[in-house]
């Protein structure tokens, strides 16, 4: 079952099937998980965000492809977003889908303060929801030096936000 297409996958998580719910979480559990530590670094708090994440699209799979969203993981990474900055910005502040629709919210002003090498990588991980390996082909660099401009990006968003609502 670990390599059945993303469309099967679906057709498999509609229908409720336990071992395809697995393979979801075996598939992308590791790849949110990173993120969200980057933004939530507690690691039980980041654990949470985890079960929030599967457990809500163990429950929404029916609205995938009304979502816009071409992969199941740019799908996950958008929730677990979500989910982590919900986390760790306060209950008055605005939140995850607020943040990345306004204009000029609070998201887009830290992200033009970016340098443009972490601007690039951000944009492409965090507003793309792509792979860390699909962004190092894309700009023909080493996937190591990616997850350190990810990282640099991601530590300068948590001061950004603590900066910002403390």
């Amino acid at each position: 079952m670990a390599h059945i297409s993303e469309q099967e996958l679906i057709e498999r998580l509609l229908v409720e099937d336990p071992a395809a719910r697995e393979l979801l979480y075996d598939r992308y559990a590791g790849a949110l998980y990173n993120m969200v530590l980057q933004l939530v670094p507690v690691k039980h708090r980041a654990n949470e965000v985890i079960v929030k994440v599967f457990n809500w699209a163990f429950h929404h799979i029916g609205t995938f492809h009304s979502s816009g969203y071409q992969t199941l993981f740019a799908w996950l990474m958008r929730k677990a977003r979500e989910f982590a900055i919900k986390e760790v910005v306060p209950e008055t502040a605005l939140t995850g889908t607020e943040l990345i629709r306004q204009e000029e919210g609070i998201l887009q002003r830290f992200y033009l303060v970016l340098p443009a090498d972490q601007q690039q990588v951000f944009r492409l991980s965090y507003f793309k929801g792509l792979s860390i390996a699909t962004i190092a082909r894309l700009l023909a660099l080493p996937e190591e030096q990616i997850n350190d401009i990810l990282g640099d990006a991601m530590r300068s968003f948590r001061q950004f936000l603590k900066n910002t609502w403390n």
